[in-house]
């Protein structure tokens, strides 16, 4: 019953679970992942629902079984360190759930990465990124472009101080 569920899980979610499993906090998760602490609680969300289980340590549980991460199963206290308060169950399920996070790099339905579009090539690191991902190429490429870019400014720039000079050289004309 679970595989189609888990089948539906990104990658994303899927490393997110990981450190549920791993009994790290959200914060840590997030460091991590380089993303915000707000999408990781997104993403786990996300994932309970999908797998619909009652929480997080409920979601982190069913996809460690399915991984077969371990023989073990998490809460048993032989599993580094013993149960978390962060995966315990807590005592009412989940009632209230954050709209879908979409990750604009992951496919939602098979995990797979979709075609660069135009704002994946900008030279400028994205939120919830650790870097700039850019092959050497779009780099290199980025460089006389970004030259150009800046000449045309320059030029407008200076077209455009002729230009007020001149206006205020005839009004001073006209009031003098």
């Amino acid at each position: 019953m679970t595989e189609p569920r888990i089948a539906r899980l990104s990658n994303r979610h899927r490393d997110v679970l990981r450190g549920v499993a791993a009994l790290r906090k959200t914060k840590q998760i997030a460091a991590d992942l380089g993303i915000a602490p707000g999408t990781v609680d997104g993403y786990i969300a996300e994932a309970v629902r999908i797998l619909g289980a009652v929480d997080r340590g409920d979601a982190a549980r069913m996809f460690a079984k399915h991984e077969c991460v371990d023989d073990r199963p998490i809460g048993d206290p032989g599993h580094s360190g013993g149960q978390s308060p962060w995966v315990s169950a807590s005592a009412s399920p989940v009632t209230e759930l954050r709209q879908p996070v979409i990750d604009p790099e992951v496919s939602r339905d098979a995990g797979t990465v979709r075609p660069a579009t135009f704002s994946r090539l900008l030279p400028i690191r994205r939120a919830g990124q650790r870097s700039n991902d850019l092959p050497v190429v779009a780099r290199l490429l980025w460089i006389p472009a970004i030259a150009v870019i800046l000449a045309i400014g320059f030029g407008m720039l200076a077209s455009g101080l002729t230009v007020l000079a001149e206006l205020i050289e005839r009004l001073g004309r006209l009031s003098g």
